[in-house]
């Protein structure tokens, strides 16, 4: 009996250099019936060259791979692009500078699916953070996953509570559930990032089972197109933006959902992106901007008050000084538990 078609999405920018590693992992794994598309989004360094080598190892081991190109215009375009041909049951998005860290993890993850019931949609694993250079542990995210999620996950996906995380490779979804669970085409801006838009539809009309084991890696780079592609303030007040408009959007788009909760959740997006302007131009120092977004705040805490009369006496840039150190020394702690 064949086994269920698995499709991967890879969004692709410059990373000529890391890509060959997540496509050896897709190579090295155990589950015999997958397709890849590599999207590349516009990029200007050997990624087609690298991508293209690899179509022939793929069909020697009965796999598929594509090669898509683009102008440069983000991730999210790049899965709305390729989504129209996808054909597996099942639909897992890796990024093209991670990979997966066990020859098994797809054929884990789509056994998981296969024996769940019908109200499971989708399973996530642990995935470890790795450094850029040596490739040695530096972190671990889904420490305390359960076996089995209600719809409770929602919520933590939906305000990032709970330690829920984004490693895309992490999680695989089924398709069609995903189809039917959200109006498409999906949100689409450069800016607009894919991962709220393909799990939290699947989160509020379906379970989702986790893993308790490390299947995916993902590079702790100093740049990347997926992460610390922000820096400054006025980049930082653009990725603000666009989280907050593609969740807005993504709860606009969610099927099943009553008028009043889809309202309640967007009012509460609303005044938690408030409260991050709000930090983020104390943190900057950028006094007009905080006192405008500082006014609009409507349940305003003690915290708020504070930094507010810090702002007033000009001491915010030190408090935020001491704050960064303190951050500082709980990193290298962190960091040095994994070494």
């Amino acid at each position: 009996m064949s086994q269920p078609l698995v499709s991967l999405l890879t969004p692709c920018y410059n990373t000529g250099k890391y890509i060959s590693r997540l496509l050896d992992s897709v190579l090295n794994q155990t589950y015999p019936n997958i397709e890849m598309y590599v999207i590349d989004d516009g990029s200007s360094d050997n990624s087609k060259e690298v991508i293209e080598k690899y179509v022939n190892q793929f069909e020697r081991k009965g796999f598929s791979l594509k090669y898509l190109y683009q102008q440069n215009s983000g991730q999210s375009v790049a899965i709305q692009n390729a989504i129209k041909y996808v054909k597996g049951k099942y639909l897992a998005w890796p990024d093209s500078d991670d990979f997966y860290a066990s020859n098994d993890a797809i054929e884990k993850m789509v056994n998981a699916l296969e024996n769940a019931s019908e109200e499971v949609a989708m399973v996530r694993t642990q995935d470890q953070l790795l450094d850029e250079n040596d490739l040695h542990k530096v972190g671990l995210n889904g420490v305390k996953i359960k076996n089995l999620e209600d719809k409770s996950l929602f919520e933590d996906c939906l305000f990032v509570a709970n330690g829920f995380f984004f490693c895309s490779g992490a999680y695989m979804v089924n398709f069609q559930k995903l189809l039917s669970s959200a109006e498409w085409p999906m949100y689409t801006s450069k800016n607009a990032g894919q991962n709220w838009q393909l799990l939290l539809p699947i989160l509020w009309n379906y379970r989702c089972i986790s893993i308790p084991e490390v299947l995916y890696s993902v590079l702790v780079r100093s740049a990347s197109h997926s992460r610390g592609q922000y820096s400054g303030y006025e980049k930082s007040i653009v990725k603000i933006d666009a989280y907050s408009e593609t969740i807005l959007v993504t709860l606009d788009k969610i099927k099943n959902m009553s008028p009043e909760i889809r309202d309640d959740y967007k009012k509460q997006i609303k005044e938690k992106y408030l409260n991050e302007y709000i930090n983020l131009a104390f943190r900057y120092n950028q006094k007009k901007d905080f006192h405008k977004y500082y006014s609009k705040l409507k349940n305003k805490r003690k915290i708020h008050w504070l930094m507010n009369f810090l702002v007033l006496l000009g001491c915010n840039k030190l408090f935020c000084f001491v704050l960064n150190g303190m951050r500082l020394v709980r990193r290298m702690f962190l960091r040095r538990m994994f070494l």
